[in-house]
């Protein structure tokens, strides 16, 4: 099994909250909790955007399956080299033969928090803060309320 590089977050993500995942096939969206200290709320979320997504899928689940020896106070993982790449090159194989489009560009990405992850299949992403006045999904509003 390949080893994961540690990709550090500029956001501080809470690390005992949850996430919400958003994905469709215009979106792939990963919304968190922060804070500014130690158990201090910040006025923000972070979105993790990802790019040109293949595949995500999601475990409720305190460990996660791949060693990581994580040195930031906030990041996600990226595999270079995973089974999840292989599973998907294999399939588009077999059923797209004549579109199988530029694999080299795929990254394994892992967003773990408490008691979840999330995996998902693309080739970048982009972090961001939102602001909590620019926020008017409740949703949204309730990470920064319980972070």
């Amino acid at each position: 099994m390949p080893e994961p590089t540690e990709i550090p977050l500029q956001c501080w993500c809470d690390p005992q909250g949850d996430s919400l995942l958003v994905y469709s096939a215009e979106e792939c969206s990963v919304y968190r909790g922060c804070w500014v200290a130690s158990a201090e709320p910040a006025d923000f979320i972070c979105h993790l955007s990802f790019h040109d997504v293949s595949a995500v899928r999601s475990f409720p689940r305190e460990f996660v399956p791949y060693r990581l020896t994580p040195t930031h106070r906030s990041s996600l993982f990226c595999l270079f080299d995973s089974d999840l790449i292989k599973e998907h090159i294999a399939y588009r194989k077999r059923h797209y033969p004549t579109f199988i489009g530029d694999t080299s560009l795929l990254r394994h990405y892992l967003v773990s928090g408490h008691d979840f992850y999330h995996e998902i299949l693309a080739t970048g992403f982009t972090e961001a803060k939102i602001p909590e006045s620019q926020i008017t999904d409740e949703r949204l509003l309730q990470f920064i309320q319980n972070a």
